[in-house]
């Protein structure tokens, strides 16, 4: 190779690596925030993530932000993306004052982020809508038009897809907010603030430790505890199903990794629907209908990857 070409070459790389756009993805939940920077959805989903327990406002966010103005020195950020916990305000992209997080109501990502990146355009949505989007476009969902990915973890959490978009009406959908029928025996009084006994309240993450440590009946020989599990998140399904009609449904979440969980969810659902919806994805191919997700662990920050990238494109 001549040192013209050698040089030529140079110069077509040098070219890319300018016109490469890095976005900062911050996915907030409940127990941890997630925070990468990337300039493709495989680089975010490879790289090394830096974790951040999620307490207060003032202590999270200033180690979130640290970080990320310490790898802008690497790589000058152009936007970020933000996939939080919620309910949220996308008016003010803040987290909502009825958040069951009592100290991050009205916490603003949009003011905290301008004091340290002014005008870096921002894209906000919810977790859960976050892994949804991620999963349409590079997940387990790719061509379908009507998709459901729910999050099953410290808190329950849902979107809903059409045609890769999640669906914003007078808020965003809550999935975790549901009423499902109470097991016989059950007397757990639940653990959501605002309604008790939703099925978030019943059968989130801090359901489950609530009920543990208050040893409760159904914990006792009654049911055992992923029985009951099973059949709250079955309901919902069942509930899901009948209202959107998705093409298929994700659960993600940590506490949907417990071995023969999924499959529990898959076998009650079937039941509950008995039929009535004649489609075989809700028969013998139920196994390709209520799915765990292909991005794994990482379908919130690589949706919030995909916020990042939109509010610049």
């Amino acid at each position: 190779m001549s040192d013209d070409e050698f040089e030529i070459i140079n110069e077509r790389r040098q070219l890319q690596m300018d016109n490469e756009v890095f976005i900062g993805a911050i996915e907030a939940g409940g127990s941890k925030i997630v925070c990468t920077v990337g300039s493709d959805w495989k680089e975010i989903f490879d790289s090394e993530k830096y974790i951040v327990p999620t307490t207060t406002p003032e202590e999270t966010i200033a180690r979130v932000l640290d970080w990320f103005e310490f790898r802008n020195r690497e790589h000058t950020i152009s936007a970020f993306g933000v996939a939080t916990f919620g309910p949220v305000d996308f008016a003010t992209k803040s987290i909502a004052m009825t958040t069951p997080k009592k100290s991050w109501r009205g916490f603003s990502w949009q003011n905290s982020i301008d004091e340290r990146f002014p005008a870096l355009p921002i894209g906000f949505d919810t977790d859960t809508n976050a892994a949804g989007i991620a999963e349409c476009r590079w997940g387990i969902a790719k061509d379908r038009r009507v998709v459901v990915y729910v999050t099953v973890g410290t808190g329950i959490g849902g979107g809903l897809m059409i045609d890769g978009a999640p669906v914003h009406g007078l808020l965003h959908p809550e999935f975790g907010h549901m009423f499902v029928p109470r097991h016989d025996g059950d007397e757990f009084v639940g653990t959501c603030p605002a309604h008790g006994h939703c099925l978030e309240g019943l059968a989130s993450g801090f359901a489950l430790s609530r009920r543990r440590q208050q040893n409760d009946s159904m914990n006792r020989g009654t049911v055992s505890e992923w029985d009951l599990q099973s059949e709250y998140l079955s309901l919902a399904m069942a509930n899901v199903i009948s209202v959107a009609s998705p093409e298929i449904i994700i659960l993600g979440g940590g506490i949907m990794n417990v071995e023969g969980l999924l499959e529990k969810v898959r076998r009650r659902t079937k039941e509950l629907l008995s039929g009535y919806i004649a489609k075989e994805e809700l028969g013998r191919r139920i196994n390709e209908y209520l799915v765990s997700p292909a991005l794994g662990a990482f379908s919130g920050v690589v949706g919030a990857f995909a916020l990042g990238y939109d509010a610049i494109h």
